[in-house]
């Protein structure tokens, strides 16, 4: 499990937080404050989670066909 599993994680629990809370409260979030804040907070996790996304995957290391790519042999036909 790296960075961006935590973000992914913590980003969905949040998408289903608020979607909940908006389905159940019809004043939700209440005032323009607590408007701004949900939306700063949604912003800093979509980023956090595209953030790690990116460093994970320039970080990471290639052993091989392990990380899930798939030499193709070439053939020769005859002709």
């Amino acid at each position: 499990m790296n960075a961006f599993h935590v973000c992914g994680i913590v980003l969905a629990a949040w998408a289903v937080i608020v979607s909940f809370l908006g389905i159940t409260r019809e004043s939700f979030p209440g005032n323009d404050g607590s408007a701004r804040i949900v939306g700063a907070i949604s912003v800093i996790l979509v980023v956090a989670a595209i953030g790690t996304a990116i460093y994970t995957s320039a970080t990471e290391e290639h052993e091989g066909g392990e990380a899930g790519h798939e030499e193709a042999a070439v053939l020769a036909l005859p002709g």
